[in-house]
Parts: structure tokens; sequence; C-alpha cells
């Protein structure tokens, strides 16, 4: 299993939109590793911190 997700992953597994991790992660609420800058950056999100993000919102 991956340890690392990008938020496309991250969103299946949540059973979130992309957006919403986007938005999770602009707000603090779920951790994660910018990779690159501008409109062209992605994120990296570690498994524990998106399985704490679920356990917060109540999913699964």
């Amino acid at each position: 299993m991956k340890e690392m997700l990008n938020c496309k992953e991250a969103a299946r597994i949540a059973g979130v939109s992309q957006r919403t991790i986007v938005r999770a992660i602009a707000s603090k609420q779920l951790a994660a590793e910018k990779i690159g800058e501008g409109k062209t950056s992605s994120y990296l999100i570690n498994r524990t911190a998106l399985e704490g993000y679920i356990q917060r919102r109540g999913r699964r």
C-alpha cells in the first residue's frame, strides 16, 4: 500500500471530491506536502494524515 497519496487517490479513499481535499489542505484540516508552484502545483498526502482527517469528518 502506498504511504503517500495524490489528491485524486485521497479523495477516492475518503469518499469526497478532489476539491474537498484541496479545501481541507488549504484550511489546515489535512496536512500535505506541496509539490511545485502556482496553478500547476500538486500535493502529496500521508495516508496516516488522511485516515485522521476521515475520522474527524465522521466517515468510515
